[in-house]
């Protein structure tokens, strides 16, 4: 007992921690799951569970594999009720919302971490797809690119780190326009990566390689008997659209990041912007941070990616705008490091004005916090587009 207590006293911040992102997880991604829409759901729902029954299914359209195995496990431990396609998103969003914390800890600091993990995983953006029963969540993991960036000089176990940046990165081959993040990461790490591979030896070389082509057999397999499969992997369109409709296309990109924007009531607000005036604000300021310093690898691979990820959006093929959301709270994050740091370097011992500043910050957060919030528990179950789109029952 007294190994216990004593155990209890030295990790009683970590158990703290722990209890707390808990608490945060089950009230912002489980809590209401069902009930918000009134226990109804959408097509795109019904069509997700209904192409994850089973192992045979999800072979012959492997896209979006990794979500539809957690919902066909859910099915198989007795859940079949539609919510377990909610359930498995939910779980995805959880684990992005820790990768978007430990990216952040890792580039700027903790305590710009706190903050904007806290804008992030509140945003009304990031609430309607990580509690909307698709696999549409799988976008997000954008992150895991940004992740194996700032990961690679920063890993004591570099072997482990290597196999699950290669698991990984085979598993990205599934969601949808991740193969060019993909692509754009093994071009800006290629010395590196070379490197590490020359100090593994041939057999870690092979395994990892035997690992890969497991992880992708059933993508191959499928590609092999529908070869238009390729088009959906690489997120482009069956038909290149027009100039003028990729103008159109930007337009509206830009307008539902600031302005006003049209994407399906699923998982949007109709008419709301992405971001409301605080957000915006600090993102050209994070703009701006990150063409001006473009000195780390990581401050370079967003760029990249947010471009990479702007051209797919455009084109209208299978990736979505969920691609850029947490591109864009990254560039967030950095306007809000970036303003904190000019604060501190001008007062960096009047503990007054460091407090003022750190305060303030503090009051914007939470006003995007309860814009957010209320944007999405409120405003959006009640409007008449959501109530459109959300009719069917779980069917019998």
């Amino acid at each position: 007992m007294e190994k216990i207590f004593s155990w209890l006293r030295q990790n009683w911040r970590l158990i703290t921690l722990g209890l707390a992102v808990f608490l945060v997880a089950y009230v912002l991604l489980f809590r209401g799951l069902g009930s918000l829409t009134g226990h109804l759901y959408s097509t795109s729902e019904l069509s997700a569970h209904e192409h994850s029954h089973s192992l045979k299914t999800i072979l012959q359209d492997p896209l979006n594999a990794p979500h539809k195995a957690v919902v066909w496990a859910g099915i198989k431990l007795g859940h079949h009720s539609m919510l377990a396609t909610r359930i498995a998103t939910a779980l995805f969003a959880l684990c992005i919302g820790l990768l978007y914390y430990w990216i952040i800890a890792h580039w700027y600091s903790t305590r710009v971490a706190v903050l904007s993990t806290l804008l992030f995983v509140t945003s009304s953006s990031y609430l309607h797809i990580a509690r909307y029963g698709t696999a549409l969540i799988l976008q997000m993991y954008i992150l895991a690119f940004v992740a194996g960036v700032v990961l690679y000089q920063r890993s004591r176990h570099e072997k482990h780190a290597i196999y699950i940046l290669a698991v990984m990165a085979a598993l990205c081959f599934y969601i949808p326009g991740m193969v060019w993040l993909l692509v754009a990461e093994f071009v800006l790490l290629r010395k590196h990566i070379k490197r590490v591979l020359h100090r593994f030896g041939q057999k870690h070389v092979v395994i990892l390689s035997l690992c890969g082509l497991i992880t992708l057999a059933p993508l191959l397999w499928a590609i092999a008997q529908r070869p238009a499969i390729i088009l959906s992997v690489a997120g482009l369109p069956t038909t290149l659209p027009s100039w003028s409709l990729i103008a159109d296309q930007s337009l509206h990109l830009i307008s539902s990041i600031v302005y006003r924007g049209y994407w399906p009531s699923e998982y949007w607000l109709y008419g709301a912007p992405l971001l409301n005036i605080t957000e915006i604000i600090l993102c050209i300021i994070g703009i701006i941070m990150l063409v001006q310093r473009p000195i780390s690898r990581a401050n370079r691979f967003v760029c990249i990616a947010l471009a990479i990820s702007t051209l797919l959006v455009c084109l209208g093929g299978s990736a979505n705008i969920a691609l850029l959301i947490p591109l864009i709270y990254l560039t967030i994050a950095g306007g809000i490091y970036h303003l904190l740091d000019q604060w501190l370097a001008i007062f960096p011992r009047n503990i007054v004005a460091r407090g003022v500043g750190i305060g303030f910050m503090c009051v914007l957060v939470m006003f995007s916090v309860f814009y957010h919030l209320r944007a999405y528990t409120v405003a959006w179950p009640q409007a008449p587009e959501t109530r459109t789109v959300y009719h069917l029952k779980q069917p019998t």
